[in-house]
């Protein structure tokens, strides 16, 4: 199943997103990414935009574990809380499902930098799309 999705996500290679498939095991949506060069802005810190995108494709994930269904998104806010530290080699989002309903699913999303603190978290509001996802 992880492959599969990955495979159906070219982003996500793109991006070098991967699934932690131990946590996936314990019925945990956890999406890893190495930090790269290519993310980092003026300032050498994570570009949000990575962040935004990981914090989309974990709250995807969180709901692609138990569905069929493709999801569009419609919504999509995330807090910025702290710069990711200059020795961190990894940005990890642990994602929760809020709620899957007939139309809409709402994910609940943090990140961290490894095992450090979140340094950023947050909330992603799609819609089902009536076709299966495979």
């Amino acid at each position: 199943m992880i492959q599969q999705f990955q495979h159906e996500n070219p982003f996500w290679a793109w991006m070098g997103f991967t699934i932690d498939e131990h946590a996936m095991a314990l019925g945990n949506a956890v999406v890893r990414v190495k930090i790269r060069p290519e993310f980092l802005q003026h300032q050498r810190l994570i570009h949000g935009g990575v962040m935004s995108a990981l914090v989309d494709s974990c709250g995807a994930w969180a709901f692609a574990m138990n569905h069929e269904e493709s999801l569009r998104t419609i919504n999509l806010a995330v807090q910025y809380l702290d710069p990711t530290p200059p020795d961190a080699e990894e940005l990890v989002a642990r994602g929760t499902l809020v709620r899957a309903g007939r139309r809409i699913v709402v994910a609940d999303v943090s990140v961290s930098a490894g095992h450090e603190e979140m340094v950023a978290r947050g909330q992603v509001l799609y819609s089902r799309a009536s076709s299966p996802r495979f």
